[in-house]
Order: structure tokens, then C-alpha cells, then sequence
């Protein structure tokens, strides 16, 4: 049973000073430490001052609701394909199912775990998009006159979520102090070709459906990559898990804010100085629940990964007597393919 979510605030730092303002090395310094600290302690926190301003954020949203709002029948003119590769395309509600590697390990005992992850539907509608040069999953667009000019503003909108990413990770290097090699690996913990957009959609839920169904928004679970970077509407409703106090935090939306959360591979990375973040959109109880239930959810997620062939090792600065080494070198791909083997079935039912 998942613990209750605490009110306590998810902390919010402002980036401006690597996006607007004149280079300041010593402020820029402090800026990052104090970044890598709330990651150290929280493994997620809230962004201001990140280079993608709030009308932008909005226009995101508004494209994403415009292709959400498109008849079912129409968005499957782009359908993701059975199994969890190519990750392109859309999904329609319960198509995709998250889970934690605890989950996996709950329901090991039950010959077919992919099906017993699946007794509980995930009740949202998701499309992915890469980089055009992605050569390993190739884009799986709409065609052009069932959502003119989308292929264009996504394509524009994944490099410009790029180049975000690189400056916040460049924010975390300064926080680290990172030396000049180290450095260079950092670098390849972000790839180009290799992230991930993604659109997502949680439809209104009634107050009765609450009380006679058993579904899920988005169980609790770690993201793969290095850093997740999350846009969300103004209905909010993620949560993430402080490792401390193990209790969730709301995630409540702030004007121009992304919520950025680490990833498994940072772990790996860092040894456990950053902590891969546990984070849900949790279903509510039905009594707590207004007559008019849960309003729909919009939120745009950009997963930032290295390149598939790329092998993760721990920085050597991370490993100590105390806290010696936790993981053996790991190729991207295959912990990737290792950690989603059940996100999407092989063959449909």
C-alpha cells in the first residue's frame, strides 16, 4: 500500500542565471550546488529560469490537447506497435502499462507477469516522438492533413527540450565540480538522437467510475534514463516520493515551472549520490472526490538518455571504502530492454 501523500512543497530553484543573465562563474557555482544538493537529498525538484518560457509551455499543452481531441479512429493513423520497440507513435487508453521493479518482483510467481501487471489498466493515452536522425526508432507521425503543421512543431519542440536538458545537466556538472574527464562522461550521459517526447493525456474519470472500477493514472514507478524534464497543466497530480520521509510529495503546478526527476542511469552514474525518484499520478479516494470528479490531465514529459550503445559506468569519484562500488558497467539498450520487457504486449489480444 503506497503511503499517503504528504502537503509538504517539492522546492522550486531558478536557472536563469546559465539561460539569461551574463556569465557569472562564482554565482553560477552556487546556483549548481545548491541544484545538486536538493537532487542529493530529494532526487527531484522544480525548475524556474530553464529557457523555455510559459507561453511556450502553453503552446505544448494546447498541441497536445489539439491531438488528443482528434477522434480515436484518427489517432490510430499513427499506432505504437505491438511490444515496447519502436517507442514511436500513439497509445490508446490501457495500451501501455508502467510498473516499478518491485511490481515485477511481486508477480513473479504468476507464470505470465506481463498479464498480472495488466489486471489494474492504466486509464491515460500517451504518443512518442524522437529525433528525426534516431536510428534506431524511426518517428511514427499522423499524417500531415489529420493535424497540419504537428510534425513540424514537434520535431522543433524535442530540440528545443534538448538543448534545456544539456543546460540543466551542464548546471548539475558545476554543482559537482566536475573535472575535465569527468566532465566528458557526463556528456554522454545526454544524447542527441536518443531522448524522448512524450504527450500524454489522463481523461476526466467520474466520481462513479472511481467507486466501481479498479484503475490506475500512472502507478508508481522510476524512470530509465539519466533526468526526466515534466511540463504539466494546471490540474497537476504528480507525486513524488521523498526517500526519507518515504512519504509522496505533491508536485503542485507553479506558473513557468518544469519538475525534473532523476533517473536510474544518474544513479548508476553516481552511485547512489542521486537518487533514481519513485513518482506516480496517483488515483484518488472516490469519497474525497468532488461530484464531478477528476478533471483531465495534460502533461508533456522529455526523458533524456545517453545513446544506445552507450555503456554506463560509476564515476570513480562516487566509489570509496564506505561506499563502495553498487553496479557493474551496463549497456543502455539492454538495461533499457531489461526494465520495459512488459510495458507493452508482443502480440494484442
Amino acid at each position: 500500500m503506497a503511503e499517503t501523500t504528504a502537503e509538504r512543497a517539492v522546492p522550486t530553484i531558478d536557472l536563469s542565471i546559465f539561460t539569461t543573465e551574463p556569465l557569472q562563474h562564482e554565482e553560477r557555482v552556487k546556483v549548481g550546488q545548491r541544484l545538486v544538493e536538493t537532487l542529493h537529498r530529494f532526487g527531484f525538484i522544480k525548475i524556474v529560469g530553464h529557457g523555455f518560457p510559459k507561453r511556450d509551455i502553453d503552446e505544448a499543452l494546447a498541441w497536445t490537447k489539439r491531438l488528443f481531441d482528434l477522434p480515436v479512429d484518427e489517432k490510430m493513423k499513427a499506432p505504437h506497435p505491438p511490444g515496447p520497440m519502436p517507442h514511436r507513435g500513439y497509445s490508446s487508453i490501457g495500451k501501455e502499462k508502467v510498473y516499478s521493479q518491485a511490481d515485477v518482483a511481486e508477480h513473479k510467481e504468476d507464470g505470465d507477469v506481463g498479464q498480472s501487471l495488466r489486471k489494474i489498466s492504466d486509464f491515460k493515452e500517451s504518443y512518442e516522438i524522437g529525433s528525426e536522425q534516431d536510428p534506431v526508432q524511426q518517428n511514427i507521425w499522423l499524417p500531415e492533413d489529420v493535424l497540419p503543421g504537428f510534425r513540424g512543431y514537434m520535431t522543433t519542440l524535442y530540440d528545443r527540450l534538448l538543448g534545456v536538458s544539456k543546460t540543466i545537466l551542464e548546471a548539475i556538472a558545476i554543482g559537482l565540480s566536475l573535472d575535465a574527464e569527468e566532465h566528458a562522461e557526463s556528456v554522454k550521459l545526454i544524447s542527441d538522437r536518443h531522448c524522448q517526447l512524450r504527450l500524454l493525456h489522463y481523461p476526466e474519470v467520474t466520481k462513479e467510475k472511481l467507486r466501481n472500477e479498479l484503475l490506475a493514472r500512472l502507478p508508481a514507478h522510476n524512470d530509465w534514463g539519466t533526468i526526466t524534464l515534466l511540463f504539466q497543466d494546471d490540474n497537476g497530480g504528480l507525486e513524488l516520493k521523498d526517500p526519507h520521509s518515504q512519504a509522496f510529495l505533491s508536485a503542485e503546478p507553479e506558473e513557468g515551472a518544469l519538475v525534473l526527476n532523476i533517473g536510474d542511469i544518474f544513479q548508476r552514474f553516481t552511485n547512489d549520490y542521486f537518487v533514481s525518484a519513485l513518482h506516480q499520478v496517483a488515483v484518488p479516494d472516490p469519497d474525497a472526490v468532488p461530484e464531478s470528479g477528476i478533471p483531465a490531465r495534460y502533461s508533456i514529459p522529455f526523458f533524456v538518455v545517453p545513446d544506445f550503445s552507450h555503456t554506463i559506468s560509476t564515476l570513480n569519484r562516487f566509489i570509496t571504502a564506505d561506499n563502495p562500488s553498487k553496479y557493474d558497467p551496463v549497456r543502455f539498450d539492454e538495461y533499457g530492454s531489461q526494465v520495459s520487457k512488459y510495458q507493452y504486449r508482443e502480440k494484442e489480444l
